[in-house]
């Protein structure tokens, strides 16, 4: 054996060695993490399967699974006792009066979520995030609201919907998604507004919305409406009446019906829906079918055959009787 085979015999030798030392060195400490030993391992005392800190997230708004419902909302607000700051009607001791229409339509019903939820640094309110569902807290926001607008009774939201069918559906849809008829084939761009869709009209201003349909949307699409006429309606698109189309948008994302009873109106849509879907289908289904039959009857008159001697332009039933006659003379 050479010189440098035995170095290297020596070196691999020792390695191997010290490998071993170190391993059974750290033996103890193994077996006393594994339970083998006589050791534990003692857990740091938690009676909550997962903490709260770790589930919260960030301050962010939980958007609602329904329209908010205002007379639920009333009751949250006498639960938390509201009134005691803000009075039953809105008009306490605080320094924020809630009737106050002008600084009401000011405000986003989100940065109001927010603000009941998390509270505002420098400003001394009670917060409701750990009292509250986040159910509960859109109701209360929307109560909040209404004490300087009432929503609109059924009566009223019934009067507006012939005036929101004939100059609004047409792009947003009878029921607001944005899918009216102009939209088969998403043929607009930008896309007619979703007036259900809770993170965009929970972040709109009343003022916002005024101004929308008032003065129209730049570059959008949206028409402007202020002072306009619907003759057929009777009905001139003054302020106050662009502020009742105000409420009438509000009306797809909020509800003037308990929650229980809302769900229930929800569901009734849902059905009729379906019906005027299957409807639709079956109209469609039956204008196939007699465009096919005119077609297939169009196609039977060109392919006839055409009797030597007549005109091409006459049937073969004409051509027949015109042969009898002729066999007759």
């Amino acid at each position: 054996m050479s010189v440098t085979s035995k170095s290297n015999l020596v070196n691999l030798v020792g390695v191997r060695a010290i490998s071993l030392v170190l391993a059974l060195a750290a033996l103890p400490a193994v077996l006393s993490l594994s339970g083998c030993g006589d050791s534990k391992v003692t857990l740091s005392p938690d009676n909550k399967l997962v903490s709260t800190k770790v589930t919260e997230g960030d301050k962010e708004p939980i958007w609602p699974n329904d329209d908010p419902s205002i007379p639920d909302g009333k009751g949250v607000y006498a639960a938390q006792n509201c009134a005691q700051c803000h009075g039953a009607d809105g008009k306490g001791s605080a320094k924020v009066d809630l009737s106050d229409k002008t600084w009401a339509r000011k405000q986003k019903p989100v940065e109001q979520y927010d603000f009941i939820t998390f509270g505002k640094q420098g400003v001394e309110h009670p917060v409701v995030r750990d009292k509250l569902r986040p159910s509960e807290i859109w109701n209360l926001v929307f109560y909040v609201r209404s004490l300087s607008t009432p929503p609109l009774t059924d009566t009223e939201i019934g009067e507006i919907d012939a005036v929101f069918g004939g100059n609004c559906a047409v792009c947003h849809g009878k029921k607001g998604y944005g899918n009216g008829p102009l939209m088969k084939g998403n043929t607009l761009e930008p896309l007619p507004a979703n007036f259900q869709s809770f993170p965009r009209f929970y972040d709109r201003t009343d003022d916002v919305l005024w101004d929308h349909i008032a003065n129209g949307i730049k570059w959008e699409g949206m028409p402007n409406f202020l002072n306009k006429v619907d003759k057929t309606k009777n009905v001139k698109f003054d302020e106050p009446y662009i502020w009742k189309m105000v409420g009438y948008i509000r009306h797809f994302h909020e509800s003037n019906k308990s929650e229980m009873a809302t769900k229930a109106a929800h569901v009734g849509e849902a059905e009729e829906s379906k019906k005027q879907d299957t409807l639709e289908d079956l109209k469609e289904l039956t204008k196939d079918k007699d465009l096919g039959k005119d077609v297939k009857d169009t196609d039977q008159s060109k392919t006839a055959p055409v009797t030597p001697g007549s005109s091409a332009g006459q049937s073969n039933s004409t051509n027949s009787n015109n042969s009898e006659n002729k066999t007759t003379h």
